[in-house]
């Protein structure tokens, strides 16, 4: 009988299929590397202090080459509305260029048809600077292991000179990918914003290194970083799945291969360069008229007509009407209306303080100004918050209820609050005297006031004439003069007076100004004032002095330029109160006031 023979299997046996395997999956291709990843346009700011104006700033991500938007080319997606931009400007914001270099002898091998590619890839790298756009602002790189790391060198001279200070003649190099790890490592922590380009150089990496050059590629690619991989190999690997497998992971991740294996040319590295660094602002004008989060994108359309949109960024506005509040209004106005209805003062100027609360000042279109309900003024140019009031208008109103409102470029109108001011009106004399004799009552007394005095005349009774033969005597004679009627004089009353002051605070030479009005209104228009001043600092209508039946005394500013002042102290259009002796500046002008009542009683008081 024959017993079946079955070979034995060693460990080693096992452990060398294993290897086998593992060396044919990693040979095979991988389809997720089958397409290059898709170009993108990325939002990179959004800048809204001049709204409406909004800006932002886009770049462009895995593009073949530069592209030149223009208004015609881009479009802005404002919170789903489609807005064409007014403006688009290219920028260049500069690149960080790494060179990664796995050093070992056989980058130096001459091949036989003479080539020697090392030289020839470092000649190639230093043809980025320095004649490359805004060199000052690039950063360069160089990692090349076992222990030469320079990060984001700032100038491109210094790179230059570490590249060639170094050598890899040795041979007791061996290849390993701890150069690239290192480079990735730092590319991962670096707070540049700018683009990267990274260039690996290296010999022939064994079939074992390749899972972890993958894993490299990805963490290059999860930092937007475009890795290009120039490899020295031998010809028999050109097409195998080890070439093809880092050309599809490379390509996925928006890098390249170059395999040299004795007949291919060094490629040009500023081809990596197109497109990178490049940065864009477009601005256009916001349809946005309220506060809010909006979403913003920009669609960018390519010359190939392809057209890319970016993903949505957020646009944070806060948008208010203007915030208006009147300046210094008066709470009561005096007016005192003379015998053709006129009052005085005949106007009032009503200013307006304009603020934009959002931060956003713009254009104002129109300010009206109402009164009671009524619209008043409307001002279409500036000064927008400047208003006159015709208070001739009012004699028969006992209050006035402002408001003004304004409309901005956006469409908002912003409104005062409603301020109310009463007004005291102040008739003439002669009027009231009209009234009391149109009132029939008194007709009536005075008839019968008339018939009693009629009365008593009739029955009084009559004295005898003196005789004819009587001398009259001498006495009578003697005061004769005195028993004629005496002229009467009517006496003007006088409430007080100003005296003029000089700067020292010594009396000048002019003569007093009596004021002999219950109101003395004061200022530089003969038409308007009844004290009138010589002064160009004065205002037309400047100042009022109000002597009241109870014996206060008051004056009132008019909102005047140069001010009213009592005792140094500025006098508001609701008034202060005036006492003797008081010192009262009108503008330029200083006056001692003097009050008639108190220096009669001050002197009563001295001869009692």
């Amino acid at each position: 009988m024959f017993k079946e023979y079955r070979p034995a299997i060693t460990k080693k046996g096992i452990g060398a299929i294993v290897c086998i395997l593992i060396l044919l999956l990693l040979l095979v291709p991988n389809s997720v590397f089958a397409q290059p990843p898709e170009p993108t346009v990325l939002i990179t700011e959004i800048d809204s202090r001049n709204f409406p104006d909004i800006t932002i700033g886009f770049s462009g991500k895995n593009l073949t080459g530069s592209i030149h938007p223009t208004t015609d080319s881009v479009t802005i997606f404002e919170d789903g509305q489609l807005i064409q931009p007014d403006m688009v400007e290219r920028s260049y914001k500069g690149v960080h260029f790494s060179l990664v270099i796995n050093p070992e002898s056989s980058l130096r091998l001459h091949w036989p048809n003479g080539l020697q590619y090392y030289d020839d890839m470092i000649k190639a790298i230093k043809s980025i600077g320095p004649d490359l756009e805004n060199p000052d602002v690039n950063l360069y790189s160089l990692h090349i292991n076992p222990d030469i790391a320079q990060i984001e060198i700032p100038g491109y001279d210094a790179w230059v000179n570490a590249i060639d200070a170094y050598s890899i003649d040795g041979n007791n190099l061996v290849s390993s990918l701890d150069s690239l790890e290192e480079a990735i490592s730092a590319l991962e922590t670096s707070t540049s914003s700018l683009d990267t380009v990274l260039v690996y150089i290296t010999p022939y990496l064994h079939p074992t290194l390749l899972p972890d050059f993958f894993s490299l590629v990805d963490r290059a690619a999860a930092i937007n970083v475009s890795m290009h991989t120039w490899i020295v190999m031998s010809p028999s690997m050109l097409g195998s799945s080890y070439e093809t497998n880092m050309q599809e992971a490379l390509l996925a991740t928006g890098g390249t291969l170059a395999a040299f294996t004795g007949v291919e040319a060094v490629p040009d590295p500023n081809v990596y360069l197109e497109g990178k660094g490049e940065n864009f602002v477009v601005t256009y004008q916001s349809e946005i008229r309220e506060s809010g989060s909006f979403d913003l994108a920009v669609e960018l359309a390519l010359a190939t007509d392809r057209v890319l949109r970016s993903a949505p960024a957020q646009l944070e506005l806060t948008v208010e009407p203007t915030r208006l509040s009147f300046v210094n209004p008066p709470e009561s106005l005096d007016l005192l209306q003379d015998e053709n209805d006129s009052v005085t003062p005949p106007a009032l100027p009503v200013e307006v303080l304009i603020e934009f609360p959002d931060g956003y000042p713009r254009s104002i279109i129109s300010s009206t100004l109402f009164v009671n309900g009524d619209r008043v003024q409307t001002n279409q140019s500036p000064p927008y918050g400047s208003f006159v009031i015709d208070l001739n208008d009012y004699t028969q109103e006992e209050k006035l209820r402002l408001e003004v409102r304004v409309n901005d470029d956006l469409g908002l109108q912003g409104r005062t609050p409603i301020h109310t001011i009463g007004l005291n009106v102040f008739k003439p004399e002669n009027a009231l005297s009209d009234g009391w004799l149109t009132n029939p009552l008194l007709w009536m007394g005075l008839l019968l006031l008339s018939g009693l005095v009629a009365l008593i005349f009739i029955i009084r009774p009559r004295k005898k004439p003196p005789k004819s033969d009587q001398a009259v005597p001498a006495k009578a004679e003697e005061n004769s003069e005195e028993a004629l009627p005496s002229l009467s004089y009517t006496a003007v009353r006088s409430y007080g007076s100003l005296m003029k002051l000089d700067p020292d605070q010594t009396p000048s030479a002019e003569k007093p100004y009596p004021l002999i009005k219950e109101i003395t209104l004061i200022g530089r228009d003969p038409s308007l004032a009844n004290l009138v001043l010589d002064d160009a600092m004065l205002e037309p209508l400047h100042a009022e002095i109000h002597f009241f039946p109870d014996g206060r005394i008051r004056i009132t500013d008019f909102n005047s330029t140069s001010g009213t002042y009592v005792n140094f102290k500025p006098v508001s259009a609701h008034g202060t109160s005036l006492q003797h002796a008081d010192l009262v500046h009108f503008g330029s002008l200083l006056f001692r006031f003097n009050s008639s009542t108190r220096t009669q009683s001050a002197q009563q008081n001295e001869e009692s």
